[in-house]
């Protein structure tokens, strides 16, 4: 028996080919897909909210909210493909599919022999592979790409396997888990493996232009590949996400915060979507703006520790410095021993005045073996601390050694002060 693939309603849906629709893939975040399972699973029955809750947030309670917020993310990308409002709402009770569900063995049609899924091993190591990476933990991420390429060494002509294994290098090396260099040969290699099968494969585009654009200081070069992922797949956030980055080390802030605003219309609880719209927000010069956009993200997505470090920039900023350091500490909670969460909080400490401190949580955030704060975020925190030499000599080794915060250096509100510097850095 070969892979299970269900049609309704003129889609299709597979383990590994996902939604499609006359053969045009249609991008759905993890837990569109993981309700989509449900539905089809549940063969036109409803599906309990109690359900649908302990599946698909099975760690912490769900609301109502969020729910239907989910259901809201399965039927926007099912009603702009050409179909009608298939998810149905039975109050008090759940979802519901409305469409007869037919199921097909893919070897029966030797055409779409294909889209054959990987075996049921592949797919676990896949599934743990995403789970680990989004908890943003360096174990978490070492973890998830020894998770991934063991299921690209059983299949290695899977072009979302090695794409993925680019997107968890890209997560290692933005939180501090991976030196620029090394992530940009991982990316390098690993997109250009998904792409010798699949060329126009819009997340491994994203990845591979986010790393020449940021990594390799080559930005025209990577908006070229993302404006390509982009136009291909307008709804993959992550592309949206990578693409900002990139606008931002062009000088293009207004444009970077319009493609958030796109993709949040599509993933309205993508964390990092969330909190790169605060950041930029912040960059831009509209310090209100970004903590109302923070805490809009936060009563999203409380998991969100970059949300909370958004709050405690502004809050420093500010000179409230109790209540920076309360939401640099509520960051820490959320993701502990990340050097790139406790640079912020060395930051809000210095800038408090609480200068033992700062420099004790300094040396926790920078002077790691293998994790080590980015070289722009501790940049700020020499800065804060009176050591404008210092600061100044980690924006030059940041830039050398390819920090993807280099991006934003000459936004952060932090780093103000070194402007006429950062200037002559960014064009040396």
């Amino acid at each position: 028996m070969g892979e299970s693939v269900r049609r309704f309603a003129g889609f299709s849906y597979s383990a590994r080919g996902g939604l499609q629709r006359d053969g045009k893939h249609i991008h759905l975040g993890p837990q569109a897909r993981q309700l989509l399972e449900l539905l089809l699973d549940s063969n036109g029955a409803v599906v309990s909210r109690d359900l649908i809750a302990s599946r698909l947030w099975p760690d912490r309670p769900a609301s109502d909210e969020s729910i239907d917020r989910c259901a809201y993310l399965l039927r926007k990308p099912l009603r702009e493909a050409g179909g009608r409002d298939l998810i149905a709402t039975s109050y008090g009770r759940g979802l519901s599919l409305r469409a007869e569900i037919e199921e097909v063995d893919i070897d029966a049609e030797p055409w779409r022999r294909a889209e054959t899924s990987p075996s049921a091993r592949i797919l676990d190591l896949w599934q743990t592979a995403y789970e680990l990476a989004g908890n943003r933990t360096r174990d978490g991420f070492e973890r998830a790409q020894a998770a991934i390429a063991a299921a690209a060494e059983l299949d290695p002509g899977s072009a979302p396997v090695w794409s993925l294994a680019a997107d968890i290098a890209a997560g290692r090396v933005a939180r501090g888990y991976l030196r620029p260099p090394q992530a940009a040969a991982i990316i390098e290699d690993a997109a250009g493996r998904a792409l010798a099968i699949a060329p126009d494969f819009a997340p491994a585009l994203a990845v591979l232009g986010w790393a020449r654009g940021t990594l390799l200081g080559r930005p025209q070069e990577g908006l070229t590949l993302l404006d390509r992922a982009v136009a291909d797949d307008p709804r993959y956030g992550k592309a949206r996400w990578y693409r900002c980055w990139v606008l931002a080390a062009l000088d293009r802030l207004a444009d970077a915060i319009a493609d958030t605003e796109e993709g949040l219309r599509a993933s309205p609880l993508d964390q990092v979507l969330l909190s790169l719209q605060a950041w930029l927000t912040l960059c831009a010069g509209d310090r209100e703006g970004s903590v109302a956009r923070a805490g809009r993200g936060l009563e999203l997505r409380p998991d969100a520790a970059t949300l909370h470090l958004v709050v405690s920039i502004v809050a420093s900023l500010d000179g409230r410095h109790e209540e920076a350091i309360a939401a640099a500490r509520r960051g820490v909670l959320a993701s502990p021993g990340d050097p790139f969460v406790l640079s912020v909080l060395a930051y809000a400490q210095a800038r408090a005045g609480e200068t033992a401190e700062a420099e004790a949580t300094f040396a926790a955030a920078t002077t790691g073996a293998d994790a080590r704060a980015p070289r722009s975020f501790a940049a700020s925190v020499a800065l804060a601390l009176g050591r404008e030499a210092e600061a100044v000599s980690l924006l030059e080794r940041g830039k050398a050694e390819g920090c993807p915060w280099f991006a934003f250096v000459a936004h952060d509100p932090r780093l103000a002060p070194l402007r006429d510097q950062i200037a002559c850095i960014r064009a040396a």
